[in-house]
C-alpha cells in the first residue's frame, strides 16, 4: 500500500486510471489510451509519466508488450484536498498534503476514485455535530438529497453546509443560528456529498 501524497497530479491522475480499469477487469492500458485518457497530444509524455511512476516502484513495465504497464501497489487511504469554510464561504481550496488511512467503501463510497476529505475551517456546522478541525469524507459527482451536508462552490467561494432544495430552488442552509442561509446570486456547484466526520482527538 502507498501514499498518494508524495505524487503529482498527473502521476495521481493516472494512478486513477490504472485502478479504475483494475476494478473494471480491462487489461492495462497502451500509451495512446492514457494520452486519451489525459489529453496528452504526445506518446512520449506518457511514457515519460509511466517512468516516473515506475521509478517510484508503483508499477512494471513488461518490454515487448503493447499492454504491459501494471501496477504493483494499490494505494491507500483518502487524500485530504485542503480546508473549507464552516463559516462566511472563503476562498479556494488550499492544497497540502495529508492522506487518510482509510478505505472508503466502509462509509459507503464504492468508486474510490470519487473519495476524497477536506478539514473543516468554522463553527456554522455544529447542529449537525460538525467542529472546526474536523475532517469531512465526501464523495464526488453524486446528485446531491435535500438535507445532505454539501461542499459547495457557491458564486465562487467554498463552503461546507446543509443541502436546501425546494419549490425547484437551491440553497444552503448553516446549522448554526449565528450564520444566515446562503442563496446564490450566481451559480452553485456542489463539489462533494458528505459521507462522515472523522474528528483527531487532540492528546
Amino acid at each position: 500500500m502507498f501514499s498518494m501524497v508524495n505524487l503529482t497530479k498527473p502521476q495521481r491522475l493516472l494512478v486513477d486510471f490504472l485502478e479504475e480499469r483494475g476494478e473494471r477487469n480491462d487489461p492495462p492500458p497502451t500509451y495512446r489510451e492514457i494520452c486519451a485518457h489525459l489529453r496528452y497530444r504526445s506518446p512520449k509524455a506518457a511514457a515519460d509519466l509511466v517512468a516516473a511512476l515506475e521509478k517510484k516502484g508503483l508499477v512494471t513495465r513488461e518490454k515487448r508488450r503493447a499492454r504491459g504497464i501494471r501496477l504493483v501497489q494499490k494505494r491507500a487511504g483518502v487524500p485530504v484536498l485542503g480546508r473549507i469554510a464552516a463559516g462566511p464561504p472563503g476562498e479556494a481550496l488550499e492544497e497540502f498534503d495529508e492522506c487518510l488511512a482509510l478505505d472508503p467503501a466502509f462509509c459507503g463510497i464504492r468508486d474510490r476514485s470519487k473519495a476524497f476529505a477536506l478539514r473543516v475551517k468554522g463553527d456554522s456546522m455544529v447542529g449537525r455535530q460538525i467542529f472546526d478541525g474536523d475532517i469531512v469524507l465526501l464523495e464526488h459527482a453524486v446528485i446531491p438529497r435535500n438535507g445532505d451536508v454539501v461542499a459547495a462552490l457557491i458564486d465562487n467561494e467554498s463552503t461546507i453546509k446543509t443541502f436546501v432544495r425546494k419549490s425547484g430552488k437551491a440553497w444552503l442552509h448553516a446549522e448554526n443560528p449565528r450564520y444566515p442561509d446562503l442563496i446564490p446570486a450566481l451559480d452553485m456547484q456542489v463539489q462533494g456529498v458528505g459521507r462522515a466526520v472523522i474528528r483527531m482527538l487532540s492528546k
